[in-house]
């Protein structure tokens, strides 16, 4: 049998050129920006001159765009491949390093899971347990909280689908943003969720209206934490947007079970992400400056095993909130959807300036405030 495809280290040595291409042909623009922005030169002559360097500069970030764009084509499909040919469809990051962005990164991700879809069950109310109302059927879907104190107040924690992207990215919000939270998501009935709920999700570039029916709160879904264990959980206001990301993607295994940083960001606030992976991620300040603007930060562990300093107490695979930072230790502050009652740790400290951080970490999603 003869298998068909490309040598996937000349893929990404082609990649890494076009690549420094990109970077080369910015770098230029940007000096020669600098110097026509520096030159003291008047009248119209020079009015003409910075017209014509205009028009020059935008061919230029044109052509280092098709660079960056085709070093980026080239390491997805490198990916996809060496994804495929694995046979437990993992890739190491380090490996595409600088050459895939967050857009590609998730379009990976995504492959890898697809790659699984006819062989895992969708994911439905069977899947995850059952009807979380007719294993309790005194509960009243209209107590579930949906003001933004009591969004704000709600302590997440994941269930057993594995959607940790989508839920940091809900719990960023809670926290700078609950308002935006609970402006989308509408109560249905009298009084207002006794017929379920209305979600409004951010998906393939427009606002999505969701409905959500009372009995599609699931058992195992995700729960807010009460008690001392995970069973002690309720249904929270997270729930509800867990089964509206399902129910938008119509239970598909690939779309909903893991993603990027970026990707659940984009879907809960509907704004613009950076994503930064691996030794290209933002410094101290740069963690600290976007929490202090209010803007939410999600951070992606390595997909097969942190090595780093703070590798034990991390998840691997996983995508965590950055809930805040500590200035006398340079550490961020890493907060685990997975809940206090679980066995995972809650609460982890990670240095971004030290050198194997990347080892831990590779991934940072931060969203617009």
């Amino acid at each position: 049998m003869d298998f068909l495809g490309a040598d996937t280290a000349q893929l990404l040595e082609q990649a890494r050129a076009l690549r420094t291409g990109d970077e080369r042909v910015t770098a230029v623009r940007e000096a020669l920006e600098t110097t026509v922005a520096a030159a003291a030169w008047t009248g119209p002559d020079a009015a003409d001159f910075r017209e014509t360097w205009r028009a020059c500069s935008a061919q230029l970030a044109e052509v280092a765009g098709k660079l960056g764009s085709g070093a980026e084509h080239l390491a997805a499909e490198a990916v996809q491949q060496d994804a495929a040919s694995d046979p437990a469809g993992q890739v190491d990051p380090a490996a595409y390093d600088g050459l895939l962005g967050g857009e590609s990164w998730s379009d990976v991700i995504n492959f890898v899971e697809r790659v699984g879809d006819p062989f895992r069950d969708t994911v439905d109310t069977e899947h995850l347990g059952g009807s979380y109302s007719d294993l309790h059927p005194d509960w009243s879907p209209e107590d579930i909280g949906l003001t933004e104190e009591d969004i704000e107040a709600a302590e997440m924690q994941q269930g057993t689908l594995g959607d940790c992207w989508y839920l940091a990215a809900i719990m960023a919000a809670q926290q700078t943003d609950p308002g935006l939270l609970a402006e989308n998501i509408t109560g249905l009935g009298s009084p207002p969720g006794a017929e379920g709920w209305d979600v409004e999700l951010y998906i393939d570039g427009e606002w999505r209206t969701v409905p959500v029916s009372p009995d599609e709160i699931t058992v195992n879904g995700s729960r807010r934490v009460e008690g001392t264990t995970w069973a002690d959980g309720e249904p929270g206001f997270m729930s509800i947007y867990e089964r509206a990301m399902i129910n938008a993607h119509d239970g598909r295994p690939s779309a909903v079970s893991a993603d990027t940083p970026a990707a659940g960001l984009e879907m809960i606030t509907g704004g613009e992400v950076e994503t930064s992976t691996l030794a290209g991620q933002p410094s101290f300040e740069e963690y600290r400056e976007a929490l202090d603007s209010g803007r939410p930060v999600t951070v992606m562990t390595d997909p097969i095993a942190p090595i780093g300093p703070a590798s034990d107490e991390l998840v691997a695979a996983h995508v965590y909130q950055v809930s805040g930072y500590d200035a006398e230790t340079g550490e961020i502050i890493l907060t685990n959807p997975h809940g206090s009652n679980s066995s995972s740790v809650q609460e982890v400290r990670v240095d971004p300036e030290d050198p194997m951080f990347a080892n831990d970490i590779v991934m940072t999603g931060i969203g617009e405030s």
